[in-house]
């Protein structure tokens, strides 16, 4: 029987999506590929360089002992560090990445020109090849019947008339909201209120419409669980490739240009132009229930074929193709 290592650090979280993304996945990696004898290891002496080194819960490596080629699964978000060898990666041999957070191939490739003769990063030309995106969960594994309870209990034409963003408010996020009226949106955690997880989602069918900021990366827990409870989402447009896109004006609402994150850092040009279209757009749709209520309804059915524990680990199943690590 051939063996396959698994490199990764299983944690009991609680109800945090990734790890126990990671759970299921095992369990379906070894039911499925039944011929093969697996063999987990981790690498503590990669441990103090953080969530993104090999030695993560947020990682998760299939390799072939044999020659090293491996194929990675990862919710951390920032891909650049998968392409870093100090951090205990060797992306020469990396034949699949799995990413579902803000990834494209325009910041691939300055991030690349911007290393040359950095014998630390190795940046792949055939990045098109390896890149597998899949999809970006809520911050913790949802209870699918509460979700629905909140789906139908939603009342576009009753909510609160404003947007609601929940989320820290850091230095990029200050300038994106400082130039936005209060009548326009509320800050729900700017006294750092903590919320439970049940309360906070029944909170988002409670407003019109709900905000979400670019942060660590373009997409965020937020957008997806406002799309599970089909609480409609005002954002600027995301840059993300999946399979099955997110459609801006169609799954979300669109409000300004994509946020960049060429140095690995949110920024953009303009914050105050960025509150000005917000605002006019937030002006045009606030009234239209019918709007509303078609942008909420398409976001949970793309939630519900993408983003459940079942379906995305299920997709990610799908698409390993452990063959590659033979090549």
């Amino acid at each position: 029987m051939k063996k396959i290592i698994i490199r990764h650090v299983f944690s009991d979280l609680g109800n945090y999506f990734p790890t126990l993304f990671f759970h299921n996945l095992y369990d379906k990696l070894k039911s499925k590929y039944n011929k093969y004898d697996f063999e987990i290891i981790t690498e503590p002496q990669f441990e103090q360089k953080g969530m993104g080194s090999t030695y993560s819960a947020l990682n998760f490596s299939i390799i072939n002992p044999e020659n090293n080629k491996y194929i990675l699964i990862s919710f951390f978000d920032n891909w650049r560090y998968h392409f870093m060898k100090h951090m205990g990666w060797d992306p020469n041999k990396m034949v699949q990445f799995f990413y579902p957070a803000g990834f494209n191939y325009f910041e691939y490739f300055c991030f690349r020109n911007s290393q040359m003769g950095n014998d630390d990063v190795f940046c792949p030309k055939n990045i098109h090849e390896v890149y597998q995106s899949f999809y970006y969960p809520t911050y913790g594994e949802c209870d699918e019947d509460y979700l629905s309870q909140l789906y139908a209990a939603r009342n576009a034409q009753i909510a609160i008339k404003q947007l609601y963003f929940c989320g820290k408010i850091w230095d990029f996020r200050l300038e994106m909201t400082k130039h936005i009226s209060d009548q326009t949106i509320y800050i729900a955690n700017k006294d750092s209120i903590h919320f439970e997880y049940d309360d906070y989602l029944n909170t988002l069918i409670h407003y019109r419409c709900l905000l979400s900021l670019p942060g660590g990366t373009e997409i965020c827990n937020r957008d997806i669980e406002c799309f599970s409870v089909g609480a409609p989402v005002i954002r600027p447009v995301l840059n993300i490739q999946y399979e099955n896109p997110l459609i801006p004006n169609y799954h979300y609402i669109s409000c300004y240009d994509s946020c960049k994150y060429f140095d690995g850092y949110p920024t953009y040009i303009s914050y105050k132009d960025f509150a000005l279209s917000l605002e006019a757009t937030w002006n045009r749709v606030k009234d239209d229930i019918d709007y509303l209520n078609f942008i909420g309804n398409n976001a949970r059915q793309w939630y519900l074929k993408n983003c459940t524990m079942t379906n995305n680990v299920n997709y990610v199943l799908s698409k390993i193709d452990m063959e590659l690590l033979n090549g």
